[in-house]
């Protein structure tokens, strides 16, 4: 089975360079052979300030040439805690999760092929002490006794992490501790294979502990060093995910079409950046803007 991965695509009627990406990676995917695209999440701009960015998302993907499986990110229903006692700068909107549902579908979801358990992964539950985070991890449990001999594919929003799974520190960027501590110990009982992550707005793809770990970049654009410190590959692109016969394989893609923007040069996703707290401020510049 071929997978097409896109992340962070940040879809608003006023964000018309993240638009026009979309369709160039619409473009690819169509020509690539692909089963299925996955969505990780940050579909838009900001949907949970507006959620009438759902709509013009979904007519986005109207013509998309695969079925098309969603996630939410921060951008569309909210943020986690990064860590006890530490509040998120936007906390999840539990209102706007219900519209996510209503719009795109599940938030969570799994399927099978070709030996594999795929499954998506709500991240933006994660410490939030909510019903909903309570019932996705009994769902998961559930889903993971059953897994048998499947080999596993966890996707979702977040990294689990940065360096190792001993990070504690809390980040806005990353899993918080206490819910990855669980969600790691449900996986050691299956053939957790990988896992597949965006949210950070850079590619990096390494193997610890036996499991490939793989960040999507954005669709949309990439956020400057002086915005965002450096730990992966600041590109623009999508992800080609194969699975067959006891072999998962990931490729990178940057399709003719999919500019490498920065978000300085963006004025309305900088200046919802800048208010989420997500970068400092700083490194504000005059430059063309990229909305033509």
């Amino acid at each position: 089975m071929r997978i097409a991965v896109i992340a962070d695509s940040h879809l608003a009627p006023g964000a018309r360079a993240c638009n026009d990406n979309w369709r160039a990676a619409r473009d690819f995917v169509a020509s690539a052979r692909v089963d299925l695209t996955v969505h990780l999440g940050d579909i838009t701009v900001d949907g949970v300030g507006d959620v009438g960015q759902f709509a013009h998302a979904i007519a986005m993907a109207s013509r998309w040439p695969t079925p098309l499986r969603c996630l939410p990110g921060n951008h569309d229903v909210g943020d986690n805690p990064p860590g006890p006692g530490v509040a998120p700068k936007e906390p999840l909107d539990r209102a706007r999760l219900d519209d996510f549902r209503e719009a795109f579908g599940p938030d969570y979801w799994s399927f099978g092929a070709d030996g594999w358990l795929v499954i998506g992964l709500n991240a933006q539950l994660a410490g939030t002490d909510t019903p909903e985070e309570t019932d996705q991890r009994s769902w998961l449990a559930a889903r993971l006794a059953d897994a048998g001999r499947s080999r596993v594919v966890i996707l979702l929003h977040k990294p689990l992490f940065q360096e190792s799974d001993a990070d504690e520190n809390p980040h806005q960027r990353y899993m918080p501790a206490a819910p990855r501590r669980h969600l790691l110990e449900l996986l050691s009982r299956v053939d957790l294979r990988a896992v597949v992550s965006g949210h950070t707005h850079q590619y990096l793809d390494r193997l610890l502990g036996g499991v490939r770990h793989v960040w999507v970049p954005s669709t949309a654009f990439y956020l400057p060093d002086e915005m965002q410190d450096r730990v992966g590959e600041k590109i623009t692109g999508l992800g080609v995910m194969d699975l067959g016969a006891d072999r998962f394989g990931f490729h990178l893609v940057c399709p003719e079409g999919v500019r490498r923007h920065s978000a300085l040069d963006h004025p309305l996703c900088l200046h919802l950046l800048e208010a989420r707290a997500r970068v400092e401020p700083t490194a504000r510049r005059q430059g063309e803007p990229l909305a033509r």
